[in-house]
């Protein structure tokens, strides 16, 4: 394929191009998103059925993947409680930004959030614990931050939940305790901020901003832009369900994970 610069055209004309070639190759359930706010292509591997994205020239998602891998260095309670989100949402099927669900990566920031605000915290805020050690900017984002986390190391030790008790303290908060009306998570700032603040009380275009989670670098992007009134509402009677099944059952996992179905 040709050299492809920053132009959104451009990146549009390489996922299409690359859409098809996947195609071509065999892949299983090729979906070109072009039109997307990143232009990307979706396809299973047929062999692995593993979920693959495809972007092109994302700097930004480089340096956002560093941040994530550099807070799961901290405590590998992160990692875990991130991988049993992401089996619970995909088994609900609440796990796909575009069908006005959240995405993996609005899980993960979820989660970091999470853990910054337990009491000790499990983890610190990288953007402002101390001055920052990698900087970079992309655009008009500061993505500039402490990533010398070994100097950190053992920062949650004084916080002893464990994996079970943070993943029952998350489907509490996301069920009963957010403010869905006036509420934004940053794990830029290491706690909350309002709608207001970001003036992100209005609908604009196709943009809602109903569950408010953002970007720890771009700072104007909500990732829960996509969900709409009726998949906040189905979004928070899975946080509900999944809250009151931890809470009540001797065995919960199976239930926990029991695979939606339409209608069931």
């Amino acid at each position: 394929m040709p050299e492809v610069g920053d132009d959104y055209a451009e990146k549009a004309k390489a996922v299409e191009a690359m859409g098809e070639l996947l195609q071509d190759a065999g892949m299983q359930d090729v979906m070109t998103l072009s039109h997307a706010r990143v232009p990307v292509v979706k396809f299973v591997h047929p062999t692995t059925q593993t979920k693959c994205d495809i972007t092109v020239n994302n700097i930004l998602a480089c340096i956002n993947t560093k941040l994530l891998r550099d807070y799961a260095a901290l405590d590998p309670r992160l990692r875990q409680l991130v991988f049993i989100i992401k089996h619970w949402a995909k088994r609900r099927k609440v796990n796909e930004a575009y069908t006005g669900t959240l995405s993996s990566y609005a899980y993960v920031l979820m989660c970091i959030h999470l853990l910054q605000q337990r009491d000790p915290p499990v983890l610190p805020c990288l953007q402002s614990v101390a001055p920052p050690t990698f900087k970079r900017t992309v655009g008009s984002c500061c993505c500039d931050y402490f990533d010398n986390v070994s100097a950190l190391s053992g920062f949650g030790s004084g916080n002893t939940e464990t994996v079970s008790e943070l993943l029952m303290a998350f489907f509490d908060y996301w069920a009963w305790g957010h403010d869905y009306v006036n509420s934004v998570i940053s794990i830029r700032t290491g706690g909350f901020l309002t709608k207001a603040d970001k003036e992100w009380t209005k609908r604009v275009r196709n943009e809602r901003h109903l569950v408010c989670i953002e970007d720890p670098f771009d700072v104007t992007h909500d990732l829960g832009r996509v969900v709409d009134r009726a998949s906040s509402s189905v979004l928070r009677e899975e946080f509900k369900r999944a809250a009151e099944i931890l809470s009540q059952s001797p065995n919960p996992l199976p239930e926990l994970f029991e695979p939606f179905k339409q209608g069931g």
